[in-house]
């Protein structure tokens, strides 16, 4: 009679049930002790800076484009003009400061013009945002 050799012993599937349950407990914990930072809603690029100063930003960010435009939320407007156009909207909210996010290519002149006239209708402070040069 022929003899066959038995089949040799399957080795056991190992499940990945506990390596799923693992992935997805780093998930949530990413999600969970992540920052997300707020878009920016106009695209500028911004000057480079030398002083490091950590400052926090504050919510009423004024853009300044390259081509001299303003942007407040919805609101796009000449620099000259644009402290003008806030005024009313700046006295409901009590504003004291004000970020500035100018494009590196921005005219200096319009951006004086904005600031003073920011501190003709009665913003106190004015932060103008750089990013840290790279070295």
């Amino acid at each position: 009679m022929i003899e066959f050799e038995e089949n040799p012993p399957r080795r056991q599937i190992e499940s990945v049930v506990p390596l799923i349950n693992v992935v997805f407990l780093l998930l949530i914990f990413f999600l969970l002790t992540g920052t997300l930072k707020k878009t920016d809603t106009v695209d500028v690029e911004l000057p480079t800076g030398q002083v490091d100063d950590k400052k926090q930003e504050e919510e009423l960010v004024l853009y300044v484009e390259a081509d001299g435009f303003v942007h407040f939320q919805d609101l796009t407007m000449d620099a000259q003009m644009a402290p003008y156009m806030l005024r009313n909207r700046f006295f409901k909210l009590a504003v004291q400061a004000v970020t500035v996010k100018a494009d590196q290519a921005a005219d200096a002149h319009d951006l004086i013009q904005l600031m003073e006239g920011l501190r003709n209708i009665g913003v106190k402070e004015v932060m103008l945002i750089t990013q840290q040069a790279k070295e």
